[in-house]
């Protein structure tokens, strides 16, 4: 039964496949995958309760299936839409579990950190495989002794959430899906709402960073906090309105207008100033030597010429 429990909350342990590699693939839980991709693309974070050994066995096996889909349709949109909704729902049961539950569950990455002299402290090559694109785990600003990177346990659990992010976006091509995972995937690119949004990203207007940016939001690619600040903050510095902002954020995986609208308000009213390229630099976001010395003036740079030919 413990290790019934164990697998519901983390249906990609060697324990789910164990469970439910004798198990046919039903209706039900077909049903029950679709909808749990439907709770991902709504950013729902809660899992269905079950009480009874048959649901439990069911609720584990809806991820195979909700996998077997995304397989299927091949959208990178809604597959990153569920592997950040399920990583998030790992990290919400990690943060209150045990230690060695924890490192139970890292343990199928292979993220196994050493604890020395009070330390938690992480080989090189694991940390560089699961370390998010953010300043705070730069390795410029990180304690390394010996090929190992000093962590604190928050750390840790993050490792992890971005851990079980990847492993779940790495989702094989399914060529011969059964006929009950191919009309769940057509039934469900119907039911999605069309977006009305559309990126225009024309070379020229922007700096190659601020390119880049967009561009990846136009594939729905998800950003990391430093790369969702500095593009608001510049959209902002060039006078683009809230609407339009939110617009382009729609189009990432874990969007939340709320939280997306609260942003570009509070920055509006802190009045922040487009950050110079040096500190685009240290961000990790900078990709070409333009020699403008702030991202603004790229912009005031492009403007001018366009008046010029107007001219």
């Amino acid at each position: 039964m413990e290790d019934l429990d164990f697998a519901l909350k983390y249906p990609f342990s060697s324990e789910a496949k164990r469970i439910i590699e004798d198990m046919a693939l039903t209706d039900q839980i077909v049903i029950l995958g679709v909808e749990r991709i439907k709770k991902s693309l709504r950013g729902e974070s809660t899992k269905r309760m079950v009480l009874h050994e048959s649901g439990k066995k069911e609720e584990i096996a809806s991820f195979a299936a909700a996998r077997m889909i995304l397989g299927y349709l091949r959208n990178s949109f809604i597959t990153s839409k569920f592997s950040i909704n399920e990583s998030k729902l790992v990290r919400n049961y990690i943060d209150k579990e045990s230690k060695g539950t924890i490192e139970r569950v890292a343990s199928r990455f292979d993220i196994v950190p050493l604890r020395k002299d009070g330390k938690l402290l992480l080989d090189l090559p694991t940390y560089v495989s699961y370390s998010i694109r953010s300043t705070h785990y730069r390795l410029i600003n990180r304690k390394i002794t010996n090929g190992f990177v000093e962590i604190n346990d928050n750390d840790f659990k993050r490792l992890v959430e971005e851990a079980v992010r990847k492993h779940i976006e790495d989702i094989p091509l399914v060529k011969d899906a059964p006929e009950a995972i191919k009309r769940a995937g057509e039934k469900l690119i119907e039911e999605l709402p069309k977006s009305e949004t559309t990126i225009v990203v024309k070379k020229g207007d922007h700096p190659p960073c601020i390119l880049k940016l967009l561009e990846s939001a136009k594939k729905h690619e998800n950003l990391n906090h430093s790369a969702r600040w500095y593009l608001a903050v510049y959209l902002n510095g060039i006078g683009t309105g809230e609407d339009a902002i939110t617009g382009i954020y729609t189009q990432l995986p874990d969007f939340s207008e709320k939280t997306t609208r609260y942003q570009i308000k509070h920055l509006k009213k802190k009045g922040y100033n487009v950050p110079s390229c040096a500190t685009v630099m240290s961000y990790g976001l900078c990709c070409a030597v333009c020699r403008v010395g702030n991202p603004i003036r790229w912009h005031k740079l492009n403007e001018q010429r366009k008046k010029e030919i107007l001219k």
